[in-house]
């Protein structure tokens, strides 16, 4: 028997209703939405030191345990178990981030794996777990993705939550622009799904360089009009989130001296480049 073999019974969608309420991020999904979430789950039997997950690796999914227990490993040492009833990696739902530990079978185990793919089919009839882990994106994924940009890693927390808030999420087609050089851009990018093409200076060998998720365009351009270096377009479309100068402003309104702080990394940026 495989990672893979799938055994020929699921339990019931009402037995993994709990199993879904142990995970904090869906706490608040409603419980028709959780019944149809469980009908997602796909059954999955592991031997006895089997791995199913590598830290660092894509994550496979959201792991909920049925029987026997598994171990939590880090660095090459068992941190925690596992037992019937608890979630791993629940954050998989949210976006495409890698597996945060090594899941090891220490015995022979029955788990249930929901794959981000079979939910993300399925979200138009969930909108309240849409929204949940639309939510959680932007909050976890987003709001670290700020904390690493200079421009905002002086904020206030609560601002940078309130800033991943105002983000419009967009879906660009095939070939679309992101960024033109020497254009200038009122709006910050930063992909969400898919894949963007930063264009080289002719004579370069590759002519371009990939933008992958998290990877983000225009970060001044919230601040002023600073023409932007190269262009940055997006080949086969994407989704992306989108920030306006104007969406930036409003929002930092509301925090005081939180404008000033932007500007003066923006003055630090800049003067960096000169």
């Amino acid at each position: 028997m495989d990672r893979k073999t799938t055994f020929p019974y699921a339990p019931p969608v009402r037995d993994r209703l709990g199993m879904l309420r142990n995970a904090v991020l869906l706490e608040s999904v409603p419980d028709e939405e959780l019944e149809q979430l469980g009908a997602l789950v796909r059954p999955v039997g592991l031997k006895a030191a089997e791995t199913f997950a590598v830290r660092g690796q894509p994550s496979p999914g959201m792991v909920l345990v049925d029987a026997g227990s598994l171990e939590v490993i880090l660095d090459s040492t068992p941190i925690c178990s596992l037992s019937p009833g608890s979630i791993f990696s629940e954050e998989s739902l949210v976006g495409d981030s890698p597996s945060p530990a090594t899941l090891r079978a220490a015995i022979a185990s029955e788990i249930g794996v929901l794959e981000r793919d079979a939910v993300d089919g399925q979200l138009d009839l969930m909108p309240k777990l849409w929204k949940v882990l639309d939510q959680a994106w932007r909050h976890r994924f987003l709001t670290a993705r700020l904390y690493a940009i200079d421009l905002f890693r002086d904020l206030p927390g609560e601002a940078r939550l309130a800033l991943a808030d105002a983000f419009e999420e967009v879906d660009l087609p095939p070939g679309a622009l992101l960024a033109q050089e020497g254009k200038v851009l009122d709006s910050f990018w930063v992909i969400r799904e898919g894949q963007a093409e930063l264009e080289l200076p002719e004579g370069n060998d590759p002519p371009s360089v990939p933008l992958r998720v998290g990877e983000y365009v225009g970060d001044l351009a919230v601040v002023e009009n600073f023409p932007q270096s190269a262009t940055v377009r997006a080949p086969y479309g994407l989704r992306a989130m989108k920030l306006t100068r104007a969406a930036f402003l409003t929002t930092l309104d509301r925090y005081s001296g939180a404008l000033a702080e932007v500007q003066v990394a923006a003055a630090r940026r800049k003067e960096s480049i000169l």
